[in-house]
């Protein structure tokens, strides 16, 4: 029969306290601890997201309110999409700007642009139906004026939100087509899709019918790169 053998306890090893406590760490406390943080995080972005989000929509409500009573668009709608029909609803908006400047040339208020375009509006319908058939259309035309719901427009480097506006309205045909639109008052109607940037003289006279607040809101400015860092990940960067 073997005998036992004793083992002398010095020749035991011993785990490191230090490196129980980092194991244990690692193993429960991080992962438990970083999966509360993520749960946290995502409730208060949420929170965030919800509230800033109504807050947005109200706000931009409020934007839109306000440029409704400052302006007025004017929208040539196509017949149709066809290229034929696009082209000759250029053509249309090319002539009734030609005719509408020197009509609303001394106008200077929105009360007084409106006032003129309901005094002429059979005369303007007739003048679309002119061009037309210069061109040899002849689907007819509809003028109106009156108050349009419309969605977003970029105009330039200028946004408006959607929402209800006064508009002169020129529908041509079945009015199925895209439409070509720009601000009649202030008069910004000669730039034109091809302009990326409206010129600061056209600004100015938005400008001065808005606040600060408003005119600033509606114009579209290069915004600076923002990286954002956490400081939980530079940890745990460092960590690993």
């Amino acid at each position: 029969m073997k005998s036992l053998r004793y083992l002398n306890p010095s020749t035991y090893k011993t785990i490191p306290q230090e490196s129980t406590l980092k194991k244990l760490f690692l193993s429960y406390i991080l992962p438990f601890a970083l999966a509360f943080l993520i749960t946290l995080y995502a409730l208060f972005g949420a929170f965030v997201s919800f509230a800033g989000s109504k807050a947005i929509k109200e706000n931009s409500t409020l934007l839109q309110e306000e440029l409704a009573k400052q302006i007025l668009r004017f929208h040539v709608l196509g017949n149709s999409d066809s290229e034929e029909d696009q082209n000759v609803k250029l053509y249309v908006k090319e002539g009734l700007m030609s005719y509408l400047t020197p009509l609303l040339k001394d106008c200077t208020e929105k009360e007084d642009t409106t006032k003129v375009l309901m005094a002429h509006l059979t005369d303007i319908e007739a003048e679309a139906t002119r061009l037309l058939a210069m061109e040899g259309y002849y689907y007819g035309v509809t003028a109106s004026l009156g108050k349009s719901t419309f969605p977003i427009k970029v105009y330039g480097d200028i946004t408006l939100p959607a929402g209800e506006y006064d508009a002169l309205k020129i529908e041509l045909g079945k009015a199925e087509g895209r439409n070509w639109w720009c601000i009649l008052f202030p008069n910004l109607c000669f730039v034109d899709a091809t302009y990326t940037v409206v010129p600061d003289d056209s600004k100015m006279q938005l400008k001065a019918l808005l606040t600060e607040e408003e005119y600033t809101s509606i114009i579209k400015e290069e915004k600076p790169n923002v990286v954002v860092k956490f400081k939980l990940f530079d940890f745990l960067s460092k960590l690993f």
